[in-house]
């Protein structure tokens, strides 16, 4: 992928999150606000090399009680020598049940995994875990030429306002 596109991708986001601004001025509950942003810090390619460290910004859209729109824009920096800086941005849509989260959805192909994943976006499965204003996510990206995964962490934080403990809902 050129640079251009993920310049632009990468200028979206940031449009998207300064967009979504008023609507915490106007939403009632701090806690149950339906726009929420993190940053995040992961590490991605758990079993295998190249491995990246991950870093970026997140953006929660609530749409229900159990349904988030979570699109994010990630800088992935190559562990080893001669590193190369990456822009990955993805979306999933993910379903809540408590304190747990799963959800689906895609990210766009690092350069890396060239023919071993078809197309420009890669299946993307993630799972986490919320404690307050924080979250342990795990994500499973599917390469589905060679049937492998690439496993990465993540951890973020909430960033703004509101509770420090979020209630069970």
């Amino acid at each position: 992928m050129t640079r251009r596109p993920a310049y632009l991708l990468f200028l979206t986001g940031i449009i998207l999150a300064v967009a979504s601004t008023p609507a915490l001025a106007q939403y009632p509950g701090p806690d149950r606000a339906p726009v929420r942003f993190y940053a995040d810090l992961g590490y991605v390619n758990l079993f295998d090399y190249p491995k990246w460290i991950s870093l970026g910004p997140e953006v929660e859209f609530r749409l229900g009680r159990v349904v988030s729109f979570n699109p994010e824009v990630m800088i992935w920096i190559r562990e080893t020598a001669g590193s190369n800086v990456d822009f990955v941005p993805a979306a999933t849509l993910n379903f809540r049940l408590n304190r747990f989260t799963f959800g689906v959805g895609a990210a766009l192909k690092v350069d890396d995994w060239g023919e071993a994943a078809a197309g420009s976006l890669v299946p993307k499965f993630q799972f986490g875990y919320m404690a307050g204003p924080t979250r342990l996510g795990l994500s499973i990206y599917y390469l589905n030429e060679t049937q492998h995964v690439v496993v990465g962490m993540s951890f973020a934080m909430r960033l703004g306002g509101g509770p420090r403990r979020e209630p069970d809902e």
